[in-house]
């Protein structure tokens, strides 16, 4: 069965073109030409990827996101968005929102292609056969099947997919540090194209600390010139 992606996009021109791109490389591509319509689209459809425009009249593009991470049908479909400047801060806001990445137009269609695949590939856990379904570090147990994070006898299942992908990455390594540069290769699937790109990286550390509530000192570390380890804390 073809892959399933969802295309959030109100340019008409636009929206053709990545659809033609799309389709040539084996996806199913629902078009959606606005935020409401492609809400609806998401929760009939159920797509494997939306590919979701930010500035779009009427219900903005992070509107959409937070709608969708937030309803329990749609929360873990992984979303990609699209931005005309990511200067204008509203990728980091639906970075925050729980987007899964972003690129900025005018998009190459090698790099679309690309970021797709490695999204699809995470979700699926295709990168990670060759791991353990489980890690422990310390307190702390990774289930990589669920996508859960357990610390004591509390579960953590509102991880979106990607902010547990890069905590259980640096658990992996845990206690070595990884730089930005690392992470984002080995968790986003390609190379960062910009320094915008290595922010999103930070972003999901923030995430992740505030989601299971530990301060920047404690787990999840900031190692001055060498970038983020896991690290449990001392006894």
């Amino acid at each position: 069965m073809a892959t399933k992606v969802l295309l959030i996009e109100d340019d008409a021109a636009f929206r053709r073109t990545l659809a033609e791109v799309l389709g040539a490389e084996g996806y199913s591509v629902t078009e959606a030409p606005s935020g409401k319509a492609g809400i609806v689209a998401a929760r009939e459809q159920m797509p494997d990827l939306v590919i979701l425009d930010v500035v779009m009249p009427g219900m903005k593009g992070t509107e959409v996101c937070q709608y969708l991470k937030q309803d329990g049908l749609t929360a873990r479909v992984p979303i990609l968005i699209l931005t005309g400047n990511d200067k204008d801060g509203q990728d980091v806001a639906c970075l925050d929102m729980g987007a899964d990445d972003y690129l900025t137009k005018p998009v190459k269609s090698e790099r679309l292609l690309a970021y797709c695949r490695s999204i699809l590939r995470r979700t699926a856990g295709e990168s990670r056969e060759a791991l353990p379904a489980r890690l422990e570090v310390g307190a702390l147990a990774l289930d990589y099947a669920r996508k859960v994070a357990i610390l004591g006898r509390k579960e953590y299942a509102h991880l979106t997919p990607k902010e547990f992908e890069l905590l259980y990455f640096l658990a992996g390594r845990s206690p070595t540090p990884r730089d930005r540069a690392t992470i984002y290769r080995e968790v986003w699937g390609v190379e960062a194209p910009s320094e915008g790109a290595l922010k999103t990286v930070e972003v999901h550390v923030r995430r992740v600390r505030l989601k299971l509530g530990w301060k920047s000192d404690q787990w999840l570390v900031s190692v001055t010139g060498r970038g983020y380890a896991l690290i449990p804390p001392a006894a």
